[in-house]
């Protein structure tokens, strides 16, 4: 009797034992199955988004195309509006952001998210084609200079410690000027009423025209900086710009700490010594008639073009030069616009 009992007892442990383990294994089927379930929405989401992101590109590099073949603005409706502005001897086009509301495609103005640069195909001329070249970039930058918004002109020579808000353009942060019969002396090493960039000073814009030599030294940084002096231009200390138009009669020098990019413009010589660097695109050029010399020294960095059409390019064994054939002058040649670079904002 207590040998049935106990058999009996053992069976019902077994059954639950079962029990248990077939609960179990239908409890881990069915957080799979959950899982599963809800794959395929999450999948569907990540498609929509990517083939998004590549539709928005696709349409934004077909506006560009149609803009480089001469195609007027919305010619064709369903792509994107471009804005171009002009740095130096390059453009700078950006797409709108397509937003799908319903079955309808519309452009949200002012919200940017492609970004274009281009330029023209880089070929090397003669020198009288390059002092050429050399001379409608010069009189470019100083129109553009001396037509700015906010010019203000100033006599004698000039020694800034801060660009206060008497020199500004009242809301745009910007700075123009006009030196005539004397010097302009920069030195910027602490925060002023443009605010303060990782430590050193930030100016949006500074551009000026000087009938003498312009130095500038410190740590800064610049959105943009355009000078035109008739004589030296002297950038020393931990300089940084984003877009640089500089002409210097007499030269330019660079040296220090300095990152820039743009264009460096002298009818005698241009040096950049000290570990400073020329980011791409820039272009370096110093046109004479004779002895005129451009120079890259002490493990200076120079990605562009580097030319010295009637004098010498000098570069000791330190200095970088990545002559790029992609760096454009469109004022130089006639030719078909290509884009340099492109990137989602």
């Amino acid at each position: 009797m207590k040998l049935e009992m106990m058999r009996q007892s053992s069976r019902k442990l077994a059954r639950g034992s079962a029990l248990s383990l077939v609960l179990g294994v239908l409890l881990v089927l069915s957080i799979l199955m959950t899982a599963m379930l809800r794959m395929p929405g999450a999948l569907r989401r990540t498609v929509t988004l990517v083939a998004g992101e590549i539709q928005e590109m696709y349409l934004a590099e077909s506006a560009v195309i149609a803009k480089l073949e001469g195609f007027p603005d919305g010619y064709f409706a369903e792509l994107p509006p471009i804005q171009s502005r002009v740095l130096g001897p390059w453009n700078l086009w950006q797409v709108s952001v397509p937003k799908v509301r319903g079955n309808a495609r519309q452009f949200e103005r002012g919200v940017l998210k492609f970004e274009f640069l281009l330029g023209n195909e880089f070929g090397r001329f003669a020198a009288s084609e390059w002092a050429r070249c050399a001379i409608t970039l010069e009189r470019n930058l100083r129109e553009r200079i001396l037509q700015s918004e906010g010019l203000k002109s100033l006599s004698g020579s000039r020694r800034l410690f801060n660009l206060d808000s008497s020199l500004a353009t009242p809301g745009t942060h910007s700075v123009v000027l006009n030196i005539s019969a004397g010097d302009l002396t920069l030195e910027l090493n602490s925060a002023d009423a443009f605010g303060n960039y990782g430590g050193r000073v930030s100016v949006r814009s500074f551009m000026a025209n000087v009938e003498g030599d312009v130095k500038i030294r410190g740590s800064v940084h610049f959105d943009t900086l355009r000078l035109y002096a008739t004589g030296n231009v002297l950038l020393q200390g931990t300089v940084d710009a984003d877009f640089v138009e500089i002409f210097g009669l007499a030269g330019v020098t660079v040296s220090g700490d300095i990152s820039l990019a743009g264009l460096l413009l002298s009818k005698q010589n241009v040096e950049i010594s000290g570990r400073s660097r020329m980011r791409f695109p820039s272009v370096a050029l110093a046109v004479g008639y004779r002895g005129n010399r451009l120079a890259m020294l002490e493990k200076a960095v120079f990605e562009g073009a580097a030319l010295a059409p009637s004098g010498v390019v000098d570069r000791d064994s330190s200095a970088v030069l990545l002559d790029s054939a992609k760096a454009l002058l469109p004022f130089c040649m006639e030719s078909r616009p290509v884009v340099f670079s492109r990137r989602r904002l």
